[in-house]
């Protein structure tokens, strides 16, 4: 297995412990927790979604060329922004969940990449122990 392979899935496992850890303090603090929830899990979804659309556009820009590579990166940019801003408006239009939720949900994205070092040494220690 590839490291591609092992940093998607120690990211996938980061948004999924945030997102718990998130879900946990949530029932805690708010009163609307069913809103609350769908709103974090759409979040949650979403993001894992952009990780495995980023994983695949990083793979296919190594194809293109110098000048070919940026521009595929900006395209498929646009595209995660695109279908972000599209989940949003869909829960809120809907009300289908808390759309402040889903924010958080999405943001476990960028806090799996900054924890990865460290779920990358979980994963290590817990290959060895097998």
């Amino acid at each position: 297995m590839n490291s591609a392979d092992n940093t998607v899935k120690e990211l996938a496992a980061g948004i999924i412990v945030y997102g718990i850890l998130a879900q946990i303090i949530c029932l805690v603090v708010t009163d609307n927790t069913l809103s609350v929830a769908v709103g974090l899990w759409i979040g949650i979804a979403t993001a894992l979604g952009m990780m495995i659309h980023m994983k695949r556009s990083i793979e296919d820009a190594l194809d293109f060329g110098e000048e070919g590579a940026p521009k595929h990166m900006r395209k498929t940019y646009v595209i995660r922004l695109f279908v972000v801003a599209v989940v949003f408006g869909v829960t809120a239009y809907f009300q289908v969940g808390n759309i402040i939720a889903a924010l958080i949900g999405v943001m476990s994205l960028k806090i799996s990449a900054y924890l990865q070092p460290w779920t990358h040494r979980v994963f290590v220690r817990l290959q060895k122990s097998k």
